[in-house]
Order: structure tokens, then sequence, then C-alpha cells
């Protein structure tokens, strides 16, 4: 990753499908895919639960907003607190267009209910109530940093990339 083209973030809760539709959508239009987390999970050689743990959110707030910079003309998958920082949205808003992928809290419970790795879910007042602060949280944020928004519930990852590819289209035209 290096220079900084115009590239196309998703952004959302965590199990919004940011790292499925990413996926897919980097093969439809040709770019090359980086999802955040993975990218600093390698770059750091550790996961994201032990460098919270271990340095804290800050830190990885601050890894998070420096690998943010390093894509250059891909689809990139943000991890879910991308937009606490008022630079990355700002960053991301210059530097591309932003997806907003959305789900009902019930249905992120459901998709992220198996994965133990995600440090902010794992408090003592369970996980829907965890996932109804976080978005109550970064609501606004993510309105306000998205070009386009698409609920993703009751699609398929193939029906939600035809959905961006149009939205995409229709505001290049």
């Amino acid at each position: 990753m290096s220079g900084n083209r115009e590239n196309l973030y998703l952004i959302g809760m965590m199990g919004s499908g940011k790292t499925t539709i990413g996926e897919l959508l980097a093969n439809k239009l040709e770019k090359p895919f980086i999802d955040l987390d993975s990218f600093i999970e390698n770059e750091q050689d550790e996961t994201i639960s032990n460098i919270f743990s271990r340095d804290g959110e800050t830190h990885f707030r601050n890894l998070e907003a420096e690998a943010l910079k390093l894509a250059s003309g891909c689809v990139v998958a943000c991890g879910g607190g991308v937009v606490l920082r008022r630079g990355n949205r700002t960053f991301m808003r210059s530097r591309g267009m932003v997806i907003l992928l959305t789900a009902s809290v019930q249905e992120l419970s459901r998709r992220v209910k198996s994965i133990d790795s995600r440090p902010l879910l794992n408090g003592p007042h369970g996980r829907v109530n965890a996932l109804e602060q976080l978005w109550d949280a970064r609501r606004t944020k993510y309105s306000k940093t998205s070009h386009f928004s698409v609920d993703t519930e009751g699609l398929t990852p193939k029906d939600i990339c035809e959905k961006i590819i149009c939205m995409i289209g229709n505001a290049n035209n």
C-alpha cells in the first residue's frame, strides 16, 4: 500500500459485512482489497485484542490512522471505530467514496456471536447491549462520513455489491 489515489471505503459496525463485501467488491471492480484490521495485525505481528489489552485503544487508533493513509486505489474495509477520529473521517471523504454498511443490532449480534476476538464486545453487559452502545456513540459519525448507506440485512453479498456498484455509477454520472 502506498500513495493515495481514489479509494472506496467501507465503514460500519462490526458484523456489518465490510470484509466480506469488500473482498467481493474489490474483485468485481478489479481493485486491490485491504482489511485495515488484518493489515494492522500483520504489520504488528499481534492480534487486535492483544494490541488493545497490552497497549490500549488509543495506541490501536494511532496504528489505524496511519494504516488508513497507506491505501491507494483500493477497496478498504475499515475497522468499526475508524470514524471516532475526525482526521480519519476527513481523510476518507477527501480520498474516495465512503459507503456505510448497516444492519440491526440483533442481526449484528447474530453475525458476530461466535467471534471472541472483538475487544469492545467482551464487556460485562452482553453483546447486544455493547453493540447498542457502540451504535449510539457512532451513528452520527457514520452517517456524516458516508456518501451512501446500504442496509445489508436480508441481502446476499452479491446483491449488496450490485447496489454499491450502482450507487458509485450514479455518483460518477
